[in-house]
């Protein structure tokens, strides 16, 4: 069965013409126009980048550009609507406002760390569940990570042109539109990224080893809480009035944007060519895994396929192992292998030097 490839179906349709009018009536045509190029660009290299790094088996583009879309499109209205809804309720819910203690920055620090990150990561990859043609490419585990980047991707893009165009635009004209949409390339986007091919994984577990729902749950809180100290870090001049500090968790959260990216592909590529076999068996007729699925398809498991493929495995066997357990478990909470083997130690670094920042520049604040 062939993806509708760039067809948007009625209602993607009439959120995308609302979105572009919205943006061209809050800033004008040309600025829209080189927004969208500056954004959109770079998000397919990252796309393109994201699904050679599997050698076996690469996801077929159409089904990559609904997942595209999905997250361009109609994850960010759904993120935007939800956290319109989220942010003032849980504010009424949780402050105060006739107590002058109450900090004017409150607002922006409950919707950016906490709305924000909840809506966006539930929002992004929600088109893995509902179209059955990404449902039927996603027979490895890495599909959830492709699948996952490209959903985040799109939002990432979509997001860069409303905050030039409403941020960058508006106080330094087009050049300012054009450094805050490339600075964001190579950080914010990258952080979607990274987040939504968490959750992906975990969907992918789901669907293909039987586990439990609550494995989708831990992934998706993953990506929250990386999300959640994103944005904390972004906002960090607004809280604590640092310039030098802020300056500082900038340049560390574009190096993690960079080695997240480079993690994601790092684990796609170790687990390319691991044969998954579905356990879920009580899918209905027409699902990912029934007769006519691409499970039964020649080109993906008969013949010349990967699944006999000789030297799939025996290129892979080094020192009696598989590439499976050799690869690095950057997306799983087990614990296998040697100790230090698979570790990243490089990443790990400099997390731990960004997050003792913070937390040296907190306590400072509050002692």
């Amino acid at each position: 069965m062939r993806a509708a490839g760039w067809e948007l179906s009625v209602k993607q349709w009439v959120l995308l013409f609302i979105l572009i009018i919205s943006m061209i009536l809050i800033s004008d045509i040309t600025a829209f126009i080189g927004a969208s190029l500056l954004a959109f660009i770079p998000a397919y290299m990252y796309l393109k980048s994201i699904r050679n790094t599997e050698q076996y088996d690469r996801e077929p583009w159409e089904a990559l550009r609904i997942a595209f879309a999905w997250g361009a499109i109609s994850g960010v209205f759904l993120a935007i609507v939800l956290s319109a809804i989220g942010a003032p309720l849980l504010l009424f819910l949780l402050v105060d406002f006739t107590d002058p203690s109450v900090h004017d920055i409150l607002p922006i620090i409950v919707g950016a760390v906490i709305v924000a990150p909840i809506v966006e990561e539930f929002a992004k990859p929600l088109v893995m569940f509902q179209n059955q043609t990404i449902r039927k490419e996603i027979d490895e585990l890495e599909d959830g990570i492709v699948y996952g980047a490209a959903c985040g991707l799109g939002f990432g893009a979509t997001e860069n042109v409303m905050y030039g165009l409403t941020e960058g635009l508006a106080a330094a004209g087009f050049a300012g539109m054009a450094f805050l949409i490339v600075i964001r390339t190579v950080s914010s986007i990258l952080l979607h990224l990274v987040t939504t091919s968490y959750t992906g994984h975990g969907i992918a577990r789901y669907m293909l080893n039987g586990e439990p729902f609550t494995v989708v749950l831990k992934y998706y809180l993953v990506a929250v809480v990386v999300h959640a100290t994103w944005n904390l870090a972004a906002i960090y001049s607004l809280v604590f009035g640092s310039e030098t500090g802020a300056f500082l968790i900038f340049l560390f959260s574009i190096i993690l944007a960079i080695s997240g990216l480079q993690l994601a592909k790092k684990r796609i590529a170790a687990l390319d060519g691991v044969a998954t076999v579905p356990v879920n068996e009580s899918l209905p007729p027409g699902s990912a895994w029934d007769g006519d699925s691409k499970w039964n398809r020649d080109s993906k498991w008969g013949g010349e396929d990967k699944w006999n493929r000789e030297s799939l495995w025996d290129s892979k066997q080094v020192g009696g192992q598989s590439s499976a357990s050799q690869a690095a478990t950057l997306y799983s909470t087990e614990t296998t292998g040697t100790v230090g083997s698979d570790w990243d130690w490089k990443s790990t670094l400099g997390t731990i030097v960004f997050l003792l920042f913070i937390a040296f520049n907190i306590l400072e604040t509050i002692l």
